[in-house]
This record gives C-alpha cells, structure tokens and sequence, in this order.
C-alpha cells in the first residue's frame, strides 16, 4: 500500500491540494502518520474565485496556504463511523473542525418487501448505515468519498475548502 500523499496523487483529483503540498517545506514530511485528511477535490478549488487562488497560491511566505492545508489535516486516523461519534476533531492546525450528520434529511423511503428475517434486518441496517455515512459533513462541505487508506492513514474526500477562522483568501 502507499502512502497518504502517493494514494492521493493516485487518484488525478486533488492536484491543487497536493501542489499546496509540496510547496510548503517540510509538510509532506510531517504526514509520516497516522493522520486523517479531509482532502478537497480541484472542482472544491475551483469554486473559490480566482482572486482567492491565487492569494492563497502565489503566498511569498506560503503562510495562509499551510494555515488552509494544515487544517484539513486530522492526527489520528479516523474513519467515517468513527467520525459519526466525534463532535469535534481538531486540527494540525490547531482549530477545531466541526463534524455532523444531516441524516434526517436523507430521505430512505419505504417500500414493502418479501424480504423476511434476518436478511431484511440486514438490508435495513445497510441502507441505514450507508445513508448516514454519505450525509457526513465536515465544517459544512459533504464527505463524497469515504475510508481512502493509505499505509499511514486515511482519507475522505471533501467538496469544500475548509478555511480556518481568521484566514483572509
């Protein structure tokens, strides 16, 4: 298995977070592990304005960047049901990031089934568990891909650039 930042690379999806990455010395070395990181995707990039990027990337001190890409970063490794018993986790950064399940408005429907016993409770239980899990939110951006593993950590994707308070982009 690789690491957090190679798993990452990996997946093409997260380039702007790990070009913040590698630009800020010595981050990558921190993430010897474990850790957790709530990784956002270029499209959670994109949605920033181009004024906010390029303040944010063209840092001469790379300062508000390694503020912003620390507090994505979570010691310990957290998966998405570890998650849903946590409140609060705080950050490498050192602020805390709220996390909560917006499950009541997940709509699971109700059909009737010929389904009986345990492989109803089972199906039922599944769906239940699966539907909080996607309902994850992190300082209000949705988890979209949960539980990505890595040797010295884990990963869940996010659609949000989380921005610590007291940051200007």
């Amino acid at each position: 298995m690789a690491n957090i930042f190679e798993t990452a690379r990996a997946k093409h999806a997260y380039n702007k977070y790990l070009k913040g990455l590698e630009s800020v010395e010595g981050l990558i070395e921190t993430l010897s592990g474990p850790f957790t990181i709530f990784i956002p995707t270029d499209a959670a990039f994109d949605r920033l304005s181009d004024d906010q990027q390029a303040d944010l990337f063209a840092d001469p001190g790379k300062l508000a960047l390694a503020k912003v890409l620390k507090y994505h970063i979570v010691p310990g490794y957290f998966t998405a049901d570890d998650l849903l018993d946590r409140l609060f986790l705080k950050t490498l950064e050192g602020q805390r990031l709220r996390v909560w399940s917006d499950i009541s408005e997940v709509p699971l429907g109700e059909e009737e089934s010929d389904i009986d016993g345990d492989a109803l409770s089972y199906i039922s239980r599944d769906t239940v568990t699966t539907s909080i899990r996607e309902s994850i939110k992190i300082n209000g951006g949705h988890v979209i891909e949960a539980n990505v593993i890595a040797d010295n950590g884990i990963l869940h994707v996010i659609d949000k650039v989380l921005v610590p308070q007291f940051t200007m982009l």
